[in-house]
């Protein structure tokens, strides 16, 4: 059971990072670190994007970016 926790984890990191641009690597030990409470953060976090300016998170209906106030393309 306990194997299964880990695997079933680090393939939701692996998917989380590679949807948020991080390193494969980090995606494993954030999902082994969370086991499968990163299904809850991969979800819960979905509505966000970076800005390409400033590279902060961003809600994704965002036009104008809250920290450095460019704009931004909806979607």
């Amino acid at each position: 059971m306990a194997i299964a926790w880990l695997l079933f984890g680090a393939l939701i990191g692996v998917s989380a990072a590679q949807r948020r641009g991080f390193g494969t690597a980090s995606g494993v030990i954030g999902g082994l670190l969370l086991g499968p409470f990163a299904v809850l953060m991969y979800f819960a976090s979905g509505d966000r994007k970076k800005c390409p300016e400033c590279a902060e998170w961003i809600k994704k209906e965002a036009k104008l970016c809250p920290h450095c106030k460019s704009q931004v393309e909806g979607k």
